[in-house]
């Protein structure tokens, strides 16, 4: 089970430090995403993770002790631009980490792989984390079966919530919000899951119907 315990370091907003840490692994997220995601990953039981922005590989190792913990089978794939040495241990625990960047152009098309990943059969969630989530999720979200979950991070409905409810509060980062993805979320037929568990975590959460 989750444990708030074992979260070992809180972000200093005042500091505009994101880091928090599980079990010691620093992680670019509020304190609020763990219970959260453990919680997402229960309900759903996924098939299958695809993130986009590994960054400091923290969240992602998350989201594998998780998955162990609720004997889930799930396969993660894990891109970003960078390589860092501490992706060797994601590694070994059966996380696919690839270092390539996914996306052509203006974010007007995408590889194959992550495609076809999406696409096998069973639920995937995809995680839009990297360095245009806007792009990420517009495109990403094409691709994405019924039953699937699309998210990003770095969400707030609009400016005017982010500066009364979140900012300086429990986040300080707001990179996507509704009207940028609301013509996506029209045409894929999405809908909100657990939308109020992740506003505090600070992600928009979709599923397609």
């Amino acid at each position: 089970m989750f444990n708030p315990e074992n979260i070992t370091r809180r972000s200093n907003l005042e500091l505009d430090d994101s880091l928090s840490a599980y079990q010691g692994h620093a992680a670019q997220q509020n304190p609020w995403a763990y219970e959260t995601f453990y919680n997402f990953l229960e309900k759903i039981k996924p098939d299958r993770i695809l993130e986009i922005g590994t960054a400091s590989g923290g969240f992602t190792l998350f989201l594998k002790l998780c998955c162990n913990d609720l004997d889930l089978k799930t396969e993660i794939l894990s891109y970003e631009i960078y390589d860092r040495p501490s992706y060797d241990e994601l590694k070994k625990l059966g996380i696919d980490v690839r270092i390539e960047n996914i996306f052509e152009g203006n974010y007007n098309s995408v590889s194959s792989e992550p495609i076809n990943f999406i696409q096998q059969e069973g639920i995937t969630v995809v995680l839009c984390d990297g360095g245009w989530k806007t792009g990420e999720f517009n495109l990403l979200s094409k691709h994405i079966k019924i039953g699937d979950y699309i998210l990003a991070h770095d969400y707030a409905s609009n400016k005017e919530v982010f500066e009364n409810e979140i900012n300086k509060i429990f986040w300080n980062w707001h990179e996507i919000q509704d009207s940028d993805i609301e013509n996506a979320v029209k045409e894929n037929n999405l809908h909100p899951f657990m939308e109020n568990e992740f506003k505090k975590a600070v992600w928009v959460c979709k599923v397609k119907h």
